[in-house]
């Protein structure tokens, strides 16, 4: 599959809303779990662990009613193409951004955004994991929608969707409310941690702060300015290749680039250092899990294989989100 733009000759749509969906990670963690599972290993998010459509077809299909269908991206590696064909057949070929090597998320999400900020400079980009687990997706739609709006109007901040932890467990970003306060439920951001260790995320679950659920809201201009200032060893040889989106060279050259360039995080090493320029979004009335761990998984699936209205429901032939 070429990493081949159409965005070059774009034209940019009245909406400025954009969306990207993160599926290039390769989820070693749970290497064994899916083999046990499914007979043969692949990403976590090209797997229908539960019901009939994989975490990443459940994610484009949550979030699509926020996006028109041009303004909808998905990262994927080039080693899951074969992986991920079943769940984006539908979609725009342009909007398919191939990663040659996966180095880890900073990468991962400036690529597309360099993309988009091309095509809408004025751009307001979502983020979205496609291996999270969310139930009460309307009421999900509507959370990311007050922080898109909240965004439109005040275009200096990154807006991150937080929740009450359900439970006290390490391998999670975690968030301490400021004390202003913008509205209902969306806070400033005194402190923010990613993925702290056991002794300073008790302390912080001790202390009320919230799960990071990486659903994060930014305009395209703010996030690359943070990309340059905080990640530039990456940002630099990138923003270079942007000349080149949508010719016969675009594909090698971005391929050359993720050669030399460092695998960073996005979190650590931006979301971390810029706690005045973050706003928390509580998120309340929605079930939320990353499930990057094989336990939160079985959790999850026992709960739903085993709640009675979900049976109920499946009896009388409900359409339900997860089934």
């Amino acid at each position: 599959m070429k990493n081949r733009s159409g965005f070059a000759t774009f034209h940019p749509h009245t909406d400025r809303q954009w969306g990207i969906v993160l599926a290039g990670g390769d989820g070693t963690r749970l290497q064994h779990f899916i083999k046990s599972r499914f007979g043969e290993y692949r990403p976590k998010q090209y797997c229908a662990l539960i019901g009939k459509r994989s975490m990443l077809r459940h994610t484009i299909d949550r979030i699509s009613p926020l996006f028109s269908a041009d303004h909808l991206l998905t990262t994927i590696n080039v080693n899951h193409c074969s992986f991920a064909a079943a769940d984006i057949h539908d979609r725009l070929p342009h909007t398919i951004i191939v990663q040659p090597y996966n180095r880890e998320t900073g990468p991962a999400i400036l690529l597309p955004l360099l993309h988009i900020h091309r095509a809408d400079p004025q751009a307001i980009v979502a983020l979205f994991p496609a291996d999270h687990f969310i139930l009460q997706e309307e009421r999900y739609r509507s959370f990311v929608s007050r922080a898109i709006e909240f965004v439109s109007v005040h275009r200096d901040y990154i807006v991150t969707l937080g929740i009450a932890p359900s439970s006290l467990q390490n391998g999670y970003g975690w968030i301490e409310k400021g004390d202003r306060v913008f509205s209902e439920g969306l806070w400033s951001v005194k402190n923010f941690w990613e993925k702290p260790d056991a002794r300073l995320t008790q302390h912080l679950h001790g202390k009320k702060c919230l799960w990071n659920t990486m659903t994060i809201v930014g305009t395209s201009q703010k996030l690359l300015s943070l990309f340059e200032e905080h990640m530039n060893e990456v940002f630099a040889p990138m923003h270079r290749t942007t000349a080149f989106f949508g010719t016969a060279s675009e594909s090698d050259l971005i391929e050359t680039v993720f050669k030399r360039i460092p695998s960073v995080n996005f979190s650590r090493s931006i979301l971390e250092r810029i706690p005045e320029k973050l706003c928390v979004l509580q998120m309340n009335g929605v079930y939320w899990n990353d499930w990057g761990d094989e336990s939160r998984i079985l959790s999850d699936i026992n709960f739903l294989e085993h709640n009675d209205q979900l049976k109920a429901a499946e009896e009388i032939n409900l359409d339900l989100e997860y089934f």
